[in-house]
């Protein structure tokens, strides 16, 4: 658990993680720290987390971006990546259904939003808003994933497997 700023709770991030975040110039603000509704973004030209309050699943989720940013610039990172979420949505052990049930709209959207999955109109797949959408899910707890698409968050959450 980290303290990534003084507004917000100790979050479930290793400190080497935190410590690559901040060496790679990731910084965080919180415009009102009194309220936890959420919302944020990652400016990656900025490398700011940007958070609306100090809830905690939003500042998981922009930090999850930051950390995949580097990550998914290697191609065979990012497909395997895709493929496992993919795997994900099929995926039928009751543990992890609040993962399967994420990775299930993800790839296949959901008629009762009218959200139509994470692809860009010409297929290609929003991989960056699937790994911080996994992590915010599972409030940064890889336990809650199952073994074959867990490794790629074991870096940055503290887990004890």
């Amino acid at each position: 658990m980290v303290k990534v700023h003084p507004d917000l709770p100790k979050l479930p991030l290793r400190e080497r993680a935190w410590q690559w975040l901040q060496w790679y110039g990731v910084r965080v603000t919180v415009k009102s720290p009194h309220s936890t509704r959420g919302g944020g973004l990652w400016w990656n030209e900025k490398k700011l987390v940007e958070l609306e309050t100090a809830q905690e699943e939003a500042a998981i989720h922009e930090l999850a971006h930051a950390w995949w940013e580097e990550r998914r610039k290697e191609v065979a990172v990012r497909t395997t990546f895709s493929q496992m979420v993919t795997r994900l949505s099929q995926e039928t052990d009751p543990r992890y259904r609040r993962a399967q049930e994420l990775a299930y709209v993800y790839e296949h959207g959901d008629p009762n939003t009218g959200f139509k999955g994470m692809f860009l109109e010409d297929g290609t797949i929003i991989d960056w808003e699937q790994y911080a959408g996994l992590a915010s899910g599972i409030m940064g707890h890889p336990e809650r994933l199952p073994e074959y698409i867990r490794g790629f968050y074991t870096e940055l959450f503290d887990y004890e497997g």
